[in-house]
């Protein structure tokens, strides 16, 4: 496992193990800037189900630009801990704080490394909702902030009704410890990424990213992150909710949308941006939602916007 995960990595990055405030476990992986001119500490919040060898071509990009590179497997993710080890294919938390946990742990440990300023906050998908929550708790942390493909506002595939009913219930579910149930036998689940052709899936047109990100999944299987539970879902509707319409501090955001999105709510993510009309919305031609792993003109496009963004 160790030997078929490391080659997807980067030779100078450290990865570590650090136990959070609930006693988690979390993976985390630095990266140094390759460059005497230093530019800051990228903080990636990756989104769901992701791992951090996924993005590992892009992180060289930014050490080679003088960025230190800090990033983790969410808890339940790649191979931090995972909520019900003798269930290890089911991802589950009560709420969404939970990976606030995670999030601090990495700052904390950025500061004991000392690791150079300023602190910038790149994110993606649910990374973003992560992030915003961060962003809104204390806007100070971070110097500048990216969000790529952001989970904010609607979620088109749950009907508004069923998820006012989801949150009102939980505490009747919890009580009736259904919000442990999945969808589905967790025995039975595969990466969405080995389950579609590359014709259909809705990441990526880019043919090698596609085969690698499959090929990456298929050598290493401990790295799927499995079903969520119902309570999982309910705690990440809460967020959204919570946050959709939450105004935020005047920082430096930079939002990029893909033209192509078919997972995230790019109109919700308009409708934010009209509500903080300070945030730089930009919308990259041609994209599917995972533009760090897109075609190399996409990928180019949006990896300068983000240097760009971070004062480089």
């Amino acid at each position: 496992m160790e030997v078929t995960l490391k080659k997807y990595g980067l030779e100078n990055d450290k990865i570590l193990f650090k136990s959070v405030e609930d006693g988690r476990k979390i993976r985390l992986s630095c990266l140094r800037a390759r460059t005497k001119e230093k530019s800051g500490t990228i903080f990636f919040l990756s989104g769901h189900r992701e791992f951090i060898e996924k993005y590992s071509e892009s992180f060289d990009y930014f050490s080679l630009q003088g960025f230190n590179v800090l990033t983790l497997d969410w808890r339940g993710w790649g191979l931090s801990d995972r909520p019900f080890p003798k269930k290890p294919k089911i991802q589950h938390i009560d709420h969404a704080n939970e990976y606030q946990y995670d999030l601090n742990m990495v700052l904390q440990w950025a500061k004991k490394e000392k690791l150079s300023r300023p602190w910038h906050m790149l994110a993606h998908s649910m990374g973003c909702l992560i992030g915003l929550r961060k962003l809104s708790r204390s806007p100070d942390t971070f110097d500048n902030y990216v969000f790529l493909s952001p989970l904010w506002g609607n979620v088109g595939f749950i009907p508004k009704i069923i998820q006012t009913f989801l949150i009102k219930c939980k505490p009747v579910l919890k009580s009736l410890r259904l919000t442990k149930i999945t969808s589905s036998n967790s025995k039975n689940y595969k990466p969405y990424a080995l389950n579609v052709s590359f014709e259909e899936n809705t990441l990526t047109s880019d043919l090698r990213q596609f085969k690698r990100l499959k090929m990456l999944l298929h050598e290493n299987p401990e790295i799927h992150s499995g079903i969520p539970t119902l309570g999982y879902l309910i705690a990440i509707l809460e967020e959204i909710r919570t946050l959709k319409n939450i105004l935020l501090p005047k920082k430096p955001i930079t939002v990029l949308i893909a033209e192509n999105e078919q997972i995230t709510n790019n109109d919700a993510v308009k409708e934010f941006v009209v509500n903080n009309p300070f945030i730089s919305l930009i919308e990259i031609e041609n994209s599917k939602h995972e533009m760090l792993i897109e075609k190399d003109n996409i990928r180019k496009k949006v990896l300068q916007e983000i240097v760009y963004a971070f004062g480089k």
